[in-house]
């Protein structure tokens, strides 16, 4: 069990030092370990995220950058990236406590 443990956590940080040296983005990194947590099949390939060898999230790791056939996985991953961002920027808005800033027509 302890050992499992350790050897996890040293892939982890093998994951996160590929990441910073393959010049992922934080937002990146910081989406890796919140799939990470959720679902431990992810792992980088280049600069995109694949999780559960089905679903590619390529830079700039936004929900529709999830990329994979159609299914409960891509919808999976969906949800978890759509929260991560949702729960960074309720952090964010709450760390200068002003409203947020109006989407991007981009993403209209």
């Amino acid at each position: 069990q302890l050992a499992s443990k350790a050897r996890l956590e040293k892939e982890e940080k093998l994951s996160q030092a590929y990441a910073i040296s393959a010049g992922v983005s934080l937002e990146g990194q910081q989406l890796f370990q919140t799939i990470h947590k959720t679902i431990k099949d992810c792992k980088w390939q280049e600069k995109n995220i694949v999780v559960m060898e089905e679903v590619v999230i390529a830079p700039p790791y936004q929900v529709e950058n999830c990329k994979g056939k159609e299914g409960s996985a891509l919808g999976h991953v969906r949800k978890i990236v759509e929260k991560h961002f949702r729960d960074a920027e309720s952090q964010k808005v709450m760390q200068r406590s002003q409203p947020p800033q109006k989407e991007s027509a981009l993403s209209a």
